[in-house]
Formats: C-alpha cells, sequence, structure tokens
C-alpha cells in the first residue's frame, strides 16, 4: 500500500510526522496571535478570557479529553499517563474480585476427621488472607487425567496445581473432601509468593466459593478508578492490548487504503484510546485524507447496563482529537442491545467502506449454544465489509466439562501470571492489585460460579473461532508482512521479555504467546 511504504514508515512514523505538522502549525498560530496581542495592547489592554485562549492544553481541559498532541511512540494510545488519568472517574467498569467469606466460615464446614488429600510442602509458604463461596457438578475421574495433560509438563508437575485438578474433580462427587483439601493447600499459597503460589491462590479461592455457596452473589461493582488504574497498569506492563489493537488497526488500514468514506463498526467499545493512532494515521495518507470517517460504537458488556456515559465521553475525546487533525469524524453510539441489533441500526451508508471490528467480544456472547455469536456475524456479514478484524483469548473455557474447563483455566492463566513476573515485582502493590481486580474475577467467573448465567467468562479456540466465520460466509484473510513486521517491533521497542513470541497459524491466525503457549490471537476476515 503506497503509504505504508518505507518513506512513510509505520503507526509510529505516520504519527509522528501528522505531530510535527501540527506542532508547527500550532508555534506559527501562537506566534501570529502574540503578534497581534502586542500589536493591540498599544492602544487596549486585554487578556482573553481562559475559555479562548488557544493554548493547547486549556484545550484539554475537560478531564475526559484527548491529551494534546506529543511525540507519538506505539504505546501513547495505551499507556500515557497523562491519557489514563484521564480515564479516572469516566464510567461504570467492571466488578471487582468478590472478597470471599472469613477463614472460619469455610473451617465451619470441614469435617473433623476423613481421608485428604495429601500435598507436598511448598517453599516460601505465605498466608493468604480471604477465602469464598460455590454449587457442585459431577465430573469422572478419567476427566482429571485427561485434562491435566492441557497443563504444560513445568506446571503439571506440581504439587498443589496437581492437588487443585483433583479437587476440582471432587466438586461432584466428594465436595467434602475437596474442601478439607482446599484448606490444606490454602496456607501454602500467597499473593505475594511466585507465580504459580499467586495462580494457585485465585484458583483456591474460585473453587471455594464454587464449594461452599449453595447460591453464587452477583459480584459489586467496583469504582472504575481501580479498574482504570489495573488496566494501565497491565498495559504497561505486558504487551497484550498493544499487540491485538495495533495488528487490528493494520488490518483495517490496509483494507480501506483508497476509501473516501471510512465506517468502522466496533463491536465492544470501552475507552476508545486505540482508534488515536488510526485516526493519526488516516490523518497523514499520501493520496489524502478521508472525506468523512465515522464510527459506530457497540459498549462492552464490561461497561454495565447504562453505558451511555462512558460511551458520550469516548465519542468526545475522539471528536476532539478528530478536529485537531482535521478529520471529518462522526461518532455514533448504539445503545440497542446486541441480540436486538439489525443493520438499519448501524446507519451505513451505500457509498461507504465498511470494517466491522471484534475486539475481544465475541467471547462475551458464548453460552451452550453458539447462536447469539452466529447472529452477530449475520449482522456484519450482511454489511458488506472490506474487512472483519477478531481478536480473541485463546482458551477452550465454554463448552468443556467443568474438570476439564478448571485444568484449561489452570493452565491458561499460569502463563499469564508468569508473563507479568518479569514486569513487576513480586511485593508491587500495583501487581497485586492487576492480579485481584482483573484476573481474579476472570478466574471466579470462569470456574467458580453457578453454572448457567452467572458463569459469565467463556472463551474459545482459534480453531472454533475458524469454524465459526467461516460458517458464517467468511474468509480468511493473510496479516500482511508489514503487520507481522510491526507486531515484532512492538515486542523488541518495548524490551519485553524474550519468552514473549509471535505464532503466525493458517489459515491467517496471528497470536501472542508466551513461553511458547498461545495467550491472544488477532485474525482477520473477508
Amino acid at each position: 500500500m503506497a503509504f505504508m511504504c518505507t518513506d512513510s514508515g509505520n503507526l509510529m512514523a505516520i504519527a509522528q510526522q501528522v505531530i510535527a505538522q501540527q506542532q508547527q502549525q500550532h508555534q506559527r498560530q501562537q506566534q501570529e496571535q502574540l503578534h497581534q496581542i502586542q500589536s493591540s495592547t498599544a492602544s487596549v489592554s486585554w487578556v482573553l478570557p481562559p475559555d479562548h485562549q488557544t493554548s493547547f492544553s486549556s484545550a484539554f481541559s475537560d478531564p475526559f479529553s484527548f491529551p494534546p498532541p506529543q511525540p507519538f511512540k506505539l504505546s501513547d494510545d495505551f499507556d500515557s499517563d497523562e491519557w489514563m488519568d484521564s480515564l479516572i472517574g469516566s464510567g461504570d467498569l467492571p466488578p471487582l474480585f468478590v472478597d470471599p467469606p472469613s477463614s472460619t466460615d469455610l473451617d465451619r464446614l470441614i469435617m473433623p476427621q476423613g481421608d485428604i488429600l495429601t500435598v507436598d510442602p511448598l517453599p516460601q509458604p505465605g498466608r493468604p488472607d480471604k477465602e469464598p463461596e460455590p454449587d457442585p457438578e459431577p465430573n469422572s475421574k478419567a476427566a482429571v487425567s485427561c485434562s491435566s495433560q492441557s497443563l504444560s509438563s513445568s506446571t503439571s508437575s506440581h504439587p498443589v496445581l496437581k492437588s487443585l485438578l483433583d479437587c476440582a474433580q471432587l466438586v461432584g462427587s466428594n465436595p467434602d473432601l475437596a474442601i478439607k483439601t482446599l484448606a490444606k493447600i490454602r496456607p501454602l499459597l500467597s499473593k505475594l509468593g511466585d507465580p504459580i503460589q499467586r495462580v494457585a491462590f485465585y484458583f483456591t479461592e474460585a473453587l471455594s466459593i464454587r464449594l461452599i455457596s449453595t447460591a453464587s452473589p452477583p459480584p459489586p461493582s467496583s469504582s472504575s478508578e481501580e479498574f482504570t488504574l489495573c488496566y494501565k497498569n497491565l498495559n504497561d506492563a505486558c504487551p497484550y492490548s498493544k499487540f491485538a489493537h495495533l495488528t487490528a488497526n493494520q488490518a483495517i488500514l490496509e483494507a480501506t487504503e483508497s476509501a473516501t468514506k471510512i465506517h468502522i463498526v466496533d463491536f465492544g467499545v470501552i475507552q476508545g484510546i486505540q482508534w488515536a493512532a488510526f485516526l493519526q494515521a488516516l490523518a497523514t495518507r499520501p493520496g489524502g485524507k478521508p472525506t468523512r470517517v465515522r464510527i459506530s460504537g457497540i459498549p462492552s458488556p464490561l461497561l454495565g447496563s447504562s453505558p451511555i456515559k462512558s460511551l458520550t465521553a469516548t465519542g468526545n475525546r475522539l471528536r476532539e482529537f478528530a478536529e485537531i487533525l482535521e478529520l471529518n469524524f462522526e461518532f455514533i453510539p448504539i445503545l440497542t442491545p446486541v441480540d436486538q441489533l439489525t443493520g438499519s441500526d448501524l446507519w451505513v451508508d451505500p457509498d461507504e467502506s465498511v470494517a466491522v471490528n471484534f475486539m475481544l467480544h465475541l467471547y462475551h456472547l458464548l453460552g451452550d449454544s453458539m447462536e447469539q455469536v452466529q447472529s452477530v456475524l449475520r449482522l456484519a456479514k450482511s454489511l458488506n465489509p472490506e474487512v472483519v478484524t477478531l481478536g480473541e483469548y485463546e482458551a477452550n473455557l465454554n463448552r468443556v466439562g467443568y474438570v476439564n474447563r478448571f485444568a484449561n483455566a489452570l493452565s491458561y492463566y499460569c502463563s499469564v501470571f508468569e508473563s507479568i513476573e518479569p514486569a513487576m515485582a513480586r511485593d508491587s502493590p500495583d501487581r497485586v492489585e492487576v492480579e485481584r481486580v482483573i484476573f481474579g474475577n476472570r478466574i471466579l467467573r470462569a470456574v467458580g460460579l453457578a453454572e448457567g448465567i452467572e458463569r459469565t467468562d467463556r472463551m474459545e479456540e482459534s480453531r472454533e473461532w475458524m469454524a465459526q466465520m467461516e460458517g458464517s460466509g467468511f474468509k480468511p484473510v493473510q496479516f500482511s508482512n508489514y503487520a507481522v513486521s510491526q507486531a515484532k517491533l512492538l515486542l523488541w521497542n518495548y524490551d519485553y521479555s524474550s519468552k514473549y513470541s509471535l505464532v503466525d497459524s493458517p489459515p491467517g491466525f496471528l497470536s501472542l504467546a508466551w513461553d511458547g503457549k498461545k495467550l491472544l490471537t488477532v485474525s482477520s476476515w473477508q
């Protein structure tokens, strides 16, 4: 594509160009205005009121506003302190990990005597400070040995992880024994320990919740400040969101490189931060800017039942930023429930080039039936898009039995917790909060709550997404060499651990992996 050659560089270079141009223009305007003011003060003394001052800093006094343009680097749309600080208090966000009941509540249910599974002691034992609540389900013993294979060889031999798998198998057949075993495991775990101890702590809490409670209470709402800070800290430490958004953005840029009118239907909007770099790239196309850019934003379920405040703030930020770039831009919040959406709700014009973005969104629609996923994919197909981008976690936590799901989740989150280790100290309060607020809550929703609508954290592997996409009439599109190189540059440029890697899998999947285990996969479809 013309504007992606070596002359114009990558997204980082494109953004640097537009920033330099905007800064030069701004400096000229300031000099001209200063000269005019100095000339006028010869006869009249006056000062511009605050709401008419022209500096970029005053233009972004709104706490929800974009930060003024600064020299751009690939992470600016994710980890800029000024940008993320502006999101604090911007709306309702996901629930925190539920604080379980005290240890005395659990001890009350433990039988005084009986067989207890043996657990070898761990080095550096720690003391957890919380406990949980439940709902049993039968499973076969054969499932345990089978599901154990999903763990890596290094973790499957770990005594605590093996004991947790045994407890998961006992949920339906012998819950009392499972409870007593968890009581033995608990003193060996610590939220400040090594990655295995930390991840086992949250799985122990989630399993205890499932065993003890007769009805799982709904998780309480968290403060947006806590979640936003945890989100920022995670994205400072790990490349997950940067990789996913950067790769999807590049695919959309390439698919719409010659379009004059671009319409992005974005399923799963939270803050819309990733679109800043995209708008910057559009503003510097050698062939000229598009005459109009529209984003229809369908809110993420993580925003709760009243997302209007967050969507309004997102739209305002993007519009203000587009004005600086001199782009004709519209943001359209879509409040119609996903299961009721039709093409007419999305305001697609016949002369627009459409891109549909499913970034960590379709997994929210998973269930025992794939009907809702298929319905949304049919809707996307009806829009005749130039490209559909899909990003999903790489784990099988949906239509599998409880024991296998537990083992799959344990394997997946072991890798996630290990990936945090090189970037954040074990005693870091920020790391403790990231693991508690983000991953502890996900683990709870995957394996700790009752079956049915309460179990909301479901995932599927890329092979299932391929079946769903192809079954809905889409064909895979290989990522360009440029897109893959850009993702590799991201890992190199930010000096992430060498255990991060990219895995390119047919027919067109690009995965971010930790120590060879795929964690997050992005794909592109037509």
